[in-house]
């Protein structure tokens, strides 16, 4: 389990924890003793969408479309 985040050219080497694809992100789980777990941009945005979602903020599509367009993901 890491728990110090990766640098910006150490994430490029770690697996996504999700999908195994090339991770671009971190996400800190405070529920696992605060471990980093490193994802790929795809799995980031799904995990994005998913908080907004649990969180019922309004306008969610339209939050995270944009936030797959400043990621340059279609």
């Amino acid at each position: 389990m890491r728990k110090q985040p990766y640098t910006t050219i150490g994430i490029k080497r770690v697996p996504c924890k999700r999908c195994g694809k090339s991770s671009r992100f971190q996400w800190n789980i405070c529920s696992l003793g605060t471990a980093y777990h490193a994802i790929c941009l795809e799995c980031d945005i799904a995990l994005n969408a998913l908080v907004l979602e649990f969180f019922d903020i309004p306008d969610r599509q339209v939050i995270i479309e944009r936030y797959r367009q400043s990621k340059n993901v279609k």
